[in-house]
Parts: structure tokens; C-alpha cells; sequence
């Protein structure tokens, strides 16, 4: 379902009757979009992880949460972050919709600027570098998280001490 129709039907239809401020239902409307996308996307990260990795643990004596928590999430983790990232980015781009229900963001202050003014290119064009500039930051963030818990992204002489690689 497109972001804007359910931010649509949760304003109009759900909490019509509701005194509730657009931004809380901007906010439920975003979170429960970015928490279905997390859902599939930590689903299909855990699918890449071999069916072994569970059934060592399991031979090891461990329960179905620590096979979890300490087998298949650690690993499904390098799966996930691409993606994770791009959902930030689809994220960030999303919001510019919540002027629908009356929030005041970026995009609809840009768009009260080019009503009053008749300029719209250099509003237009301000409000394209604020999201850029707020996609970079957040996609560089969640990068470097990336690259803290990805093994193989890592200088592997640090946590490989004593180990000949050329043998």
C-alpha cells in the first residue's frame, strides 16, 4: 500500500473522529510502514543463513532464542544492512507526504514559499539538498554501523593475531 494512503486513511478514517495532531499520525503511519519493510527484510536475511547454523545450535544445547539472538541474527545482520539502508533513504523520501494532513514539513513550507513568492525553482531546489543532505547523513550512519559489526569489512590482521593467512 502507497505510504500516502495509509497516511490518508489513518488521519481520515481512523483517528477522523479523534482529536489526534497529524504528526502523532504521521508518526504511526511512518512506524508501522518502516516496521512491516523490517519485518520482511530481517525474514529474508535470516532465510539467506544456512538451515546448518540453526541445527549445530541446536546439537550444541542451545534453545530457540539463544539460536537466535546468537547464532542466526549475528549472521542475517550482513544480510540486512543494505538493505536497511536503502529503507532509511525510502524513509526519509517518504515524509515528504505528510503535508497531506496538515504537518507542516519541509515540503509544504517549501510549497507556502512558492505560493507566496510565484518562485518556485529555488525552494523546490533548497528542499531537494536539505533531503539529500539528510539521506547522505543518515545512509553514511547506518554505513559505518555496517562496517562496526561486519566481520568481513574489518582489517582482519586485528582479530587475526597468531594466524598465518599465507600458508
Amino acid at each position: 500500500m502507497p505510504t500516502v494512503v495509509l497516511l490518508m486513511i489513518l488521519f481520515y478514517v481512523i483517528f477522523g473522529n479523534v482529536s489526534v495532531s497529524g504528526f502523532v499520525v504521521a508518526v504511526i503511519c511512518f512506524s508501522l510502514t518502516f516496521a512491516c519493510s523490517m519485518y520482511s527484510m530481517l525474514k529474508g536475511a535470516e532465510n539467506a543463513i544456512d538451515k546448518g547454523q540453526k541445527e549445530a545450535a541446536y546439537t550444541l544445547g542451545f534453545n530457540d532464542s539463544q539460536t537466535y539472538y546468537m547464532i542466526i541474527f549475528p549472521q542475517s545482520i550482513t544480510y540486512f544492512m543494505p538493505s536497511y539502508n536503502a529503507e532509511i533513504v525510502s524513509l526519509i523520501k517518504a515524509t515528504a507526504v505528510v503535508g497531506y494532513i496538515a504537518v507542516q514539513d519541509i515540503t509544504k513550507i517549501a510549497d507556502i514559499v512558492r505560493s507566496r513568492t510565484f518562485e518556485a525553482f529555488f525552494p523546490l531546489v533548497a528542499i531537494a539538498i536539505m533531503y539529500f543532505i539528510m539521506a547522505a547523513i543518515l545512509s553514511a550512519i547506518v554505513k559505518h554501523i555496517d562496517f562496526e559489526i561486519n566481520p568481513a569489512k574489518k582489517d582482519h590482521t586485528k582479530f587475526l593475531k597468531g594466524v598465518s593467512l599465507h600458508d
